[in-house]
């Protein structure tokens, strides 16, 4: 395999490269999988070089208009024989494809890369007027060169029309992977349903050195090694987007403080792909019309990020349902009020949230690639061996960072493709094969902290888990628990605060959550120690007694915090 390491300097063109003939097929594909008309053979210098779309994209000048030959639309014939005829001649362009989703329509690839969509006939009439000349006849008369509307709108939603256009799932400029983890080549790419892309671009290249992901790594304040994989982890993630629909997880980044990095690390993780980011909104559809506005106003974004989310006095954590339903909903449906009407996409997107201080509840937890920064000393006073990370660093070396991340999936497609058995997270398939990437390319500790943040940034958990450091292996009562969660002073993190009232209301909300945490797994940090707890729970007689409900945190493991010692003097 030909390796190269990315040049810091971008390519200068007039546009991008494309070559439509490097991985097309001779048969358009329509919706039901079945092969459809033949489109013209485009390569080389295209059968129809005045199209817009070759314009500086290939290199071939022309006229601004394709102008084939003149159409005759009879009202008198079947309407299918002239959405077919008019169908067939404006694929001869080679600039319009068709969206395969429900009501799609077709795409529009401009010349510099980017596309607009085609869904009213309204956006038809024009591509019409600029490719193909139009005679209406009735009754053997010429009735002048319009389509009637309705024609219009009924093509975008017919398949003899349609079914002309090969379909495209996603346009990019950034080098994506196909299913059987091949890189996309320049052009025309059919990779099976929901995975036909248009890539527009060079060759991808990758590189055999880590040395820019480690130059970065090395400088970031990361609270343990697995903080430092699982932010390389995040970035394979979004590399690896459109794979795992509704099953990637949301990449937390939390700190110990404020400029410690943590939109650093989502702009590390982001890449090339594009970022978009929205402020996170205590109340669920104030958030959710955010989202949606923002996906809508950006269809080709990669990441949506929920930055530097702060906490309301009254809330205990962060929470959204509609984060939750996004992140495990392969095709969510897109509409809130005011973001206009409701739309479906494949869930290629990658969630990130950031934040210093604010809790984050234990569905989102369960959800996310967890990564902690803890910077010790004052963080504006610090001087960066690579400069600025965010704005210096990362802008000047995204390209070689990306090749990077490309040599990493290399290497593992090249072991075979092995999976980390042993990782273990809810979405269980991303694991499993980031890991084995990770792990191929000599990162461990993937997910090693995960147990440790759900502990330490729910609430709720970190609670119960200073509870059971407090008096681990004996069996209590719910009421003895929530005397002692009164005294260490953690009650408003375990007890919700409808039940917070009197010694009976918080004995019976102790042990609704107790009870909804039974063999769970917490880790807890001391001044001394780590300790691992299981929670448990019995019913029994306990001393002759009449039968109770008791639970106990019983100690797993213990492990001492190294010491530090003192600088000599």
């Amino acid at each position: 395999m030909k390796r190269t390491i990315s040049s810091p300097e971008p390519r200068t063109k007039s546009a991008p490269h494309l070559r439509l003939a490097d991985s097309a097929r001779t048969n358009t594909t329509t919706g039901n999988g079945r092969s459809s008309h033949s489109p013209p053979k485009i390569g080389g210098k295209p059968k129809h070089a005045n199209s817009p779309v070759w314009r500086g994209v290939v290199g071939v000048s022309g006229n601004t208009h394709f102008v084939g030959a003149e159409l005759v639309w009879d009202e008198d014939s079947h309407v299918a024989d002239n959405y077919s005829k008019l169908g067939k001649q404006l694929a001869e362009a080679g600039d319009l494809f068709r969206d395969p989703s429900i009501g799609g329509g077709l795409i529009r690839l401009l010349p510099d890369g980017k596309h607009v969509p085609i869904k009213k006939g309204s956006e038809l009439l024009p591509v019409i007027v600029d490719r193909v000349p139009v005679r209406v006849v009735k009754d053997g008369k010429s009735k002048g060169g319009k389509i009637d509307a309705a024609h219009l709108n009924a093509m975008l939603q017919s398949e003899v029309f349609l079914g002309h256009f090969r379909p495209v799932d996603q346009v990019t400029t950034v080098p994506m992977y196909l299913p059987d983890f091949a890189l996309a080549k320049p052009g025309y790419n059919d990779g099976g349903e929901h995975h036909r892309v248009i890539y527009i671009g060079g060759d991808p290249e990758i590189s055999d050195s880590l040395d820019t992901i480690n130059a970065f790594l090395d400088v970031m304040a990361f609270d343990a090694n697995a903080d430092r994989t699982n932010t390389v982890a995040a970035a394979l993630t979004v590399m690896l987007r459109n794979f795992w629909l509704g099953n990637k997880p949301i990449i937390c980044v939390t700190a110990n403080k404020s400029h410690s990095g943590k939109d650093t690390v989502v702009s590390f993780a982001a890449g090339l792909s594009r970022p978009v980011s929205i402020s996170y909104q205590s109340t669920n559809w104030a958030l959710e019309r955010s989202f949606v506005g923002a996906l809508k106003q950006s269809p080709d974004t990669g990441v949506v990020v929920v930055e530097n989310a702060r906490l309301e006095r009254s809330q205990r954590f962060m929470a959204s349902a509609f984060l939750e339903r996004f992140a495990t909903d392969p095709e969510p449906l897109l509409f809130s009020t005011g973001t206009g009407a409701p739309v479906r996409r494949r869930n290629d997107v990658v969630l990130a949230i950031s934040t210093n201080f604010g809790s984050v509840s234990e569905d989102l937890l369960n959800r996310s690639l967890p990564i902690h920064l803890s910077p010790v000393g004052d963080v504006a006073t610090r001087t960066s061996p690579i400069g600025n990370p965010r704005y210096e660093f990362l802008p000047a070396n995204q390209a070689h960072i990306a090749a990077e991340l490309r040599g990493m999936i290399e290497r593992w497609k090249q072991a075979g493709q092995p999976l980390d058995e042993e990782a273990r997270h809810p979405f269980s398939l991303w694991a499993k094969t980031i890991g084995g990437i990770l792990h191929v390319n000599g990162f461990t500790d993937f997910l090693g902290n995960y147990g440790t943040r759900k502990a330490n940034d729910d609430p709720v958990r970190k609670g119960l888990g200073l509870l059971g450091a407090k008096k681990h292996d004996e069996w209590l009562q719910a009421t003895a628990w929530a005397k002692t969660a009164a005294d260490q002073g953690v009650m408003k993190m375990v007890i919700p605060e409808a039940d917070r009232e009197n010694d009976t209301s918080r004995a019976r909300g102790m042990g609704v959550v107790l009870s909804a945490h039974e063999q769970e797994v917490f880790v807890v940090e001391t001044e001394a120690e780590t300790l691992t707890l299981k929670l448990e729970k019995h019913r029994g007689r306990f001393d002759g007694s009449e039968p109770q409900v008791r639970y106990r945190f019983v100690l797993v493991d213990r492990q001492s915090l190294s010491i530090i010692p003192e600088d000599d003097q």
